[in-house]
């Protein structure tokens, strides 16, 4: 029994070599495509095993590990945006690690399977920048990011590492995380957001509820929100005037304003197929007015754990 769950490993290590866009600059792991081959979640099954494997067995460096399971966790969001509940997904999950314990490290169809897994993840590890593409959004990110060019200068100050640009009610906004920072941030160009009173965070507790919210007659992100009864909020730990090279489409006049690192571990835990709310708040005389931007979760998780595969 153990020998044909391995043999099926060897085969999903010939996919991830061939799924990997191995070369220089970006690339995009071709999960939908693999999907045709091997259903996601037996796909999540592999990945999972052989990590777990690896790790027992010391069978790969550290980087190709983390490699492993940034792809492991993209596999999973490949398998829940194709329907599979999270319960089924986290009852995969331990049957992996299960089996991963009953195989010997010396087995030679276990062997087998981690040198192609070294060889397919070890250029992933290599990889400066990738796309995590959603259904309606996609992450970019980079490991080094580039430079921002004015006038055939680099300009100083931070980067995005980890990126979706999406549209509030009436600007611009990019939520992610910045260079040599463990926070979520969001930055818009919404006029007047630095007289803002305070950004908001909002997003389903699973202690709340263990699924998302997916309307299907709904083709927008506004379709994939949860009641507010269900929901979190992280309160922004500071607003500033966002440095152009975080600032939307590089405006001078942009608002920038950071999350607790709680939110970034809340945010993981989510749906991919899900959106969370970002919360502008206003104060004035009549009284409190919001303006709101939806963001999709999408491979949040993956990104983060890409950007850490160094």
């Amino acid at each position: 029994m153990g020998s044909g769950f391995v043999k099926r490993g060897v085969r999903a290590a010939g996919l991830c070599a061939a799924g990997l866009g191995l070369g220089a600059g970006a690339a995009v792991i071709a999960l939908p495509t693999m999907a045709f081959a091997t259903p996601a979640s037996s796909l999540f099954y592999e990945r999972t095993l052989m990590l777990e494997a690896g790790n027992r067995c010391h069978f790969f460096t550290p980087a190709i590990s983390t490699a492993l399971g940034a792809s492991s966790l993209q596999a999973r969001g490949a398998a829940q945006r194709a329907g599979i509940p999270g319960s089924a997904l986290a009852a995969t999950e331990e049957r992996a690690r299960t089996m991963a314990w009953t195989v010997a490290c010396t087995s030679p169809d276990l062997t087998t399977a981690a040198g192609r897994v070294r060889d397919a993840f070890s250029g992933y590890a290599k990889l400066n920048e990738m796309s995590f593409p959603g259904d309606l959004g996609t992450w970019q990110a980079a490991r080094k990011p580039r430079p921002l060019m004015a006038n055939g200068k680099p300009v100083e100050g931070p980067r995005w590492r980890l990126s979706q640009a999406v549209h509030s009610m009436s600007g611009l906004v990019t939520f992610g995380m910045a260079q040599d920072s463990d926070i979520p941030v969001v930055t818009t160009t919404e006029p007047g957001a630095l007289g803002a009173s305070y950004a908001v965070l909002i997003v389903r507790d699973p202690a709340k509820a263990p699924e998302a919210y997916i309307d299907p007659r709904i083709g927008s992100l506004a379709g994939r929100v949860s009641p507010v009864s269900v929901t979190r909020s992280f309160f922004a730990q500071s607003r500033a005037t966002a440095p152009i090279t975080l600032s939307p489409n590089g405006s001078a006049k942009a608002a920038m304003f950071s999350f607790p690192p709680a939110a970034a571990k809340a945010l993981e835990r989510l749906d991919p197929r899900e959106a969370v709310t970002i919360q502008l708040v206003y104060s004035g005389r009549g009284g409190e007015r919001t303006s709101s931007a939806l963001v999709e979760v999408g491979d949040f998780a993956a990104g983060r754990a890409f950007l850490a595969a160094r």
